[in-house]
């Protein structure tokens, strides 16, 4: 998955080229760079959209953070929810004690239960099946755009050696054009 060696060579040469392979067709005829400042501009755009790239994952970072906390505390809640309960439906005399037997239990839901309670107040519905498909759908989208950001950083290291390569061409060519000016 990924890096293919043939879409390398497509992009290097900027030509249509058919992975036997895997059946895929890798065309970079539109390249079309023809000068220096062309390809300048090229490897700005892709660093461009590269950096973008990178944002977006950021963004996605930080949301999956958020719902990855709301659905811990939903589980939280779920699973020391039973314990309140029989603590609730307990004899006065027996309260007492069942109380100090699970004290953590209970300190974990009451934590639980305080998180959810804030975010129901800030407006916020509580809705852990919608969380989860939430989650789901931006780590699906976020391993996505990492597997292109390590495809065009590929690219950008081939574009940029191209640049490089051109670059130390076009000195040597204007040391060669002194030499024969002497």
């Amino acid at each position: 998955m990924g890096r293919s060696a043939v879409a390398a060579a497509a992009y290097r040469s900027g030509e249509r080229l058919t992975n036997e392979w895997d059946g895929l067709t890798h065309d970079y005829t539109h390249n079309g760079i023809t000068s220096m400042e062309q390809l300048y501009e090229k490897v700005s755009a892709m660093n461009d959209a590269y950096y973008d790239l990178r944002g977006k994952i950021v963004s996605a970072e930080r949301r999956l953070s958020v719902l990855d906390e709301r659905l811990e505390m939903w589980a939280q809640y779920e699973k020391y929810k039973p314990i309140r309960q029989k603590l609730d439906k307990a004899k006065p005399g027996k309260r007492e004690k069942y109380q100090q037997e699970h004290s953590v239990e209970l300190a974990n839901f009451d934590s639980a239960a305080d998180f959810l309670k804030g975010l129901k107040a800030s407006g916020e519905k509580i809705t852990p099946k919608a969380w989860r498909a939430e989650a789901a759908k931006l780590t699906a989208q976020k391993d996505f755009d990492y597997q292109q950001m390590r495809d065009m950083r590929d690219e950008i290291k081939a574009v940029e050696n191209l640049r490089k390569a051109a670059d130390r061409l076009a000195r040597e060519g204007q040391h060669q054009q002194r030499e024969t000016e002497r």
